[in-house]
């Protein structure tokens, strides 16, 4: 598998269990879901893919040193995302917006997934929960690998970054401890930066809560009236958004309007019911042979 990646440029997967992986359906269907959610829909820049996201990740823990079974933790890391991603978590109103973190070991017991990581010599339980891989996941506001990949992703779709930008910092990880860190302070302020511009202006933005949330007004008028299941959203975007439209519903066309057209005006004393998750950083930095937080130094 040989493809031009968006941040690491030209990469290959020639691992043949690896790849048997890749190519199971419940694998194959990220690239049905966007990052963005319904956000795509009216910036369609905004074209990552859970697919490309996750090959990503396995990417990145890969030049980082992690071992097999955490790459291919990566890989698994989003397995369960829903259609349009997060959309779900302005459905059910979740607090910490992590629905399909919930969803996983159902996932991951899929018959096609439960052959392919056999074949990898783990089990699925070994995926169930990514905060046991120290490179792969971390909280908020620690560097974590799939942290950095959505923020390099993101970033470059949405301009808020460019390739020779991504590379300079990309350049500057290095692990300690089995902690991502910077080697430079400048490198460290230079995501710290550019990653509050793509909260304060795309992920937790104004724009977006309102996306998302007049979604939200589509998908549980959808639920309520029986047009949609659960199962639905176990699909891709585009098989929920084909159901969505052809709805014949006014409140249901009348949101995805909204949001296809987006206008700025319709923020003018707009009160979200459920706001987006904030995301910030304070990374470590390397220091001699250990590392301090950025905020401390």
């Amino acid at each position: 598998m040989h493809w031009t990646d968006r941040v690491y440029g030209e990469s290959a997967i020639t691992d043949p269990d690896l790849l048997a992986l890749i190519a199971c359906p419940t694998v194959q269907r990220l690239k049905g879901i966007r990052q963005a959610g319904p956000s795509a829909l009216a910036f369609s820049f905004k074209a990552v893919t859970r697919f490309e996201h996750s090959l990503g990740v396995h990417l990145l823990l890969r030049r980082l040193g992690a071992d097999r079974r955490e790459q291919v933790a990566g890989l698994l890391h989003d397995i369960s995302h829903t259609a349009f991603s997060h959309a779900v978590d302005f459905l059910y109103e979740s607090d910490e917006q992590n629905h399909h973190e919930l969803i996983k070991p159902s996932f991951l017991h899929r018959p096609d997934l439960v052959e392919a990581i056999n074949r990898l010599g783990f089990a699925p339980e070994d995926f169930y929960d990514d905060a046991i891989y120290p490179l792969l996941e971390r909280p908020l506001p620690w560097l974590c690998a799939d942290r950095i990949d959505y923020f390099f992703r993101d970033s470059l779709a949405c301009g808020v970054s460019n390739p020779a930008v991504v590379s300079r910092m990309l350049a500057a990880l290095d692990v300690v401890d089995q902690t991502i860190v910077f080697t430079s302070v400048s490198a460290a302020r230079e995501a710290v930066s550019l990653f509050e511009v793509m909260n304060r202006e795309w992920w937790a933005s104004p724009t977006e809560a309102y996306i998302y949330n007049e979604f939200a007004i589509a998908l549980r008028t959808a639920f309520d009236s029986g047009l949609l299941v659960e199962d639905d959203l176990l699909a891709d975007d585009a098989h929920v958004l084909a159901k969505l439209r052809d709805s014949g519903d006014p409140t249901i066309t009348d949101a995805l309007d909204r949001i296809a057209h987006f206008d700025i005006d319709c923020l003018v004393d707009y009160i979200p019911k459920v706001t987006p998750k904030l995301r910030w950083l304070d990374p470590p930095v390397k220091v001699g042979s250990s590392f301090q937080r950025l905020s401390q130094l």
